[in-house]
C-alpha cells in the first residue's frame, strides 16, 4: 500500500528487455533500508519488487532491480514503444509502514490502464494543466475533486467528462508537484500511468452489480 506521495525521481540505470518481462535497475536517493530483498517499491505507480540492492558504484545513490511481468509491461510506460529505458525519470514511493502519516491517498500500486496525455502546459496563474483521455469505460470512476494517482502521484481531479465516445481528466499541478515528480516531462501522446481511487472503484462496482437487482425486484413486485 502507498500514499501516491512521491519519496523520489530516480534514474534507470540498466534496463534488459526479454520475452515476457523487463529486468531494469534504477539509482535512487532512497535508503538501503528501504530497498531491502523483497521490499515493495511503486515506480510510476506500479508495485514491483525488490530483487536486488546495493551502493552505486558511480556514485553516492543506491541502486535496486526490479523485474516487470507481461502485465505490468501491458499497463506501464516500461512496456510502451517509446520508452527509452537507461536514462529515464522514475517516480519512486516506498511501501506505506504501520504509523506513517497517510498524506495523500490510499493507492494500490496496481495500475489499472495506460491512458493518453492530450496537454501538459503551463497556465497564466503559475500552475500547470495535466490533462490524461482515459478509455470511457473507466468513465464511473471520475468524480469531481475526487482523488486519482498518474505515474504514482496522488492528485485531485479538477474536472473530468465521459460519454460513451470519450472520457478524460483535468488536473491542475502546483510547482512543489512538478519539482518533485517526473509529470512535467510528459508531452501531448505520451502514456502514463492511471490508478483510480479504491474507494470510487468499490462504490462504483458495488452499485453496477446491485442496481440491476433491485430495478428486476421492484419490477416483479409490480
Amino acid at each position: 500500500m502507498f500514499t501516491g506521495l512521491v519519496r523520489d525521481v530516480g534514474i534507470v540505470s540498466s534496463w534488459e528487455r526479454r520475452e515476457d518481462s523487463a529486468l531494469f535497475s534504477i539509482e535512487t536517493k532512497l535508503p538501503l533500508s528501504e530497498l531491502q530483498l523483497g521490499a515493495s517499491v511503486a515506480c510510476n505507480g506500479a508495485c514491483l519488487t525488490v530483487i536486488s540492492s546495493s551502493k552505486s558504484k558511480t556514485n553516492e545513490l543506491n541502486t535496486f532491480t526490479v523485474e516487470a511481468g507481461p502485465q505490468t509491461l501491458q499497463l506501464t510506460r516500461f512496456g510502451s514503444s517509446d520508452f527509452r529505458g537507461v536514462g529515464t525519470l522514475v517516480n519512486l514511493e516506498p511501501a506505506l509502514r504501520m504509523g506513517d502519516a497517510l498524506g495523500g491517498h490510499v493507492v494500490t500500486g496496481h495500475v489499472d490502464a495506460l491512458a493518453k496525455v492530450s496537454a501538459n502546459e503551463a497556465t497564466s496563474d503559475g500552475f500547470w494543466r495535466l490533462k490524461v483521455t482515459v478509455d470511457p469505460v473507466f468513465g464511473h470512476y471520475l468524480l469531481k475533486k475526487g482523488s486519482i494517482a498518474i505515474s504514482g502521484v496522488s492528485l485531485t481531479i479538477a474536472d473530468c467528462f465521459c460519454d460513451e465516445q470519450s472520457a478524460w481528466v483535468e488536473i491542475m499541478l502546483i510547482p512543489h508537484t512538478l519539482q518533485e515528480t517526473n509529470l512535467q516531462q510528459l508531452n501531448a501522446g505520451h502514456p502514463v500511468e492511471v490508478e483510480f481511487d479504491s474507494q470510487a472503484k468499490m462504490v462504483a462496482d458495488m452499485l453496477r452489480v446491485m442496481l440491476p437487482k433491485q430495478l428486476q425486484t421492484i419490477m416483479n413486485k409490480n
